[in-house]
């Protein structure tokens, strides 16, 4: 994997997959933010002690922020953890 587009592919139809840290300073027409629950995101460890949290905050916040125009958040009702 690379983050290098090469230029002529800048302007294609394609699908970013990245960190919500990678996308800062980016926007994006559609974003998917997949696992937005509880020990997910945040994290099990973020609920548990404030600045944590508090830094889980500041990331979602980052992740809203790159949507344009469509923001998709996605969640289970169940999750089997390993």
């Amino acid at each position: 994997m690379t983050d290098v587009v090469n230029d002529e592919n800048a302007n294609a139809d394609v699908i970013k997959l990245m960190t919500i840290h990678s996308s800062k300073g980016l926007e994006f027409p559609y974003v998917f933010i997949a696992g937005v629950e509880e020990n997910v995101f945040p994290l099990t460890n973020a609920t548990m002690e404030a600045h944590l949290l508090e830094e889980e905050r500041r990331l979602m916040y980052v992740g809203v922020t790159r949507a344009k125009d469509y923001l998709f958040l996605s969640y289970t009702n169940s999750r089997m953890t390993w």
